[in-house]
């Protein structure tokens, strides 16, 4: 019966290990201790040295979705240390959205669960001040118990609707990030 179960283990690390590896090397995916995330394929990952965010936090991960020239999209993961709720933080990231662009408006904050089950905030934003300039972005908050997490959807206003940037986003699970982890 051992031989048996050590073939087994062996066949099945040898059929498995491929897939294993695919998963560890994505190259769309965004893996740390506390969090995963993953667009959907028609995105492209782009390096952060390549990346113009005008954010005023450096992100994490950069991807980029141009359906035509007037409809180009991008996702931010943003990542910053954070000691608190899921709450403070969405109160403190909606005063920074409001300094940080002119003719911003809050037009939803809902909380929520992201499908793991993790508690955070679901926003949709307007910005600018320009007739045929606005923007659309909808946004994950997360506070993991150690860091502010948010996975921002960002685009001209017009191009799409909740559904699809929720759907883009889908993938983000959050956990309590690990203790003694950096």
């Amino acid at each position: 019966m051992t031989i048996r179960n050590s073939v087994l283990s062996a066949f099945l690390a040898i059929v498995l290990a491929p897939g294993l590896a695919f998963a560890a090397t994505d190259p769309l995916s965004y893996d740390d201790p506390g969090m995963h995330f993953r667009p959907p394929d028609e995105w492209t990952r782009i390096s952060i040295d390549e990346a113009d965010t005008g954010a005023g936090k450096a992100p994490a991960a950069v991807y980029l979705l141009r359906r035509n020239d007037t409809d180009v999209r991008t996702i931010l993961v943003t990542i910053d240390g954070f000691n608190g709720t899921v709450d403070e933080l969405e109160r403190i990231h909606e005063g920074d959205l409001r300094t940080q662009t002119e003719g911003t408006f809050i037009d939803k904050h809902e909380k929520t669960t992201l499908a793991n089950g993790m508690p955070a905030y679901w926003l949709r934003v307007s910005e600018g001040k320009d007739l045929g300039q606005y923007k659309r972005r909808f946004e994950w908050v997360v506070a993991d118990g150690a860091r502010s997490i948010i996975v921002t959807y960002l685009g001209r206003q017009g191009m799409f609707d909740d559904k699809e940037a929720r759907a883009a986003l889908a993938s983000l699970y959050v956990v309590a990030f690990p203790r003694g982890h950096r």
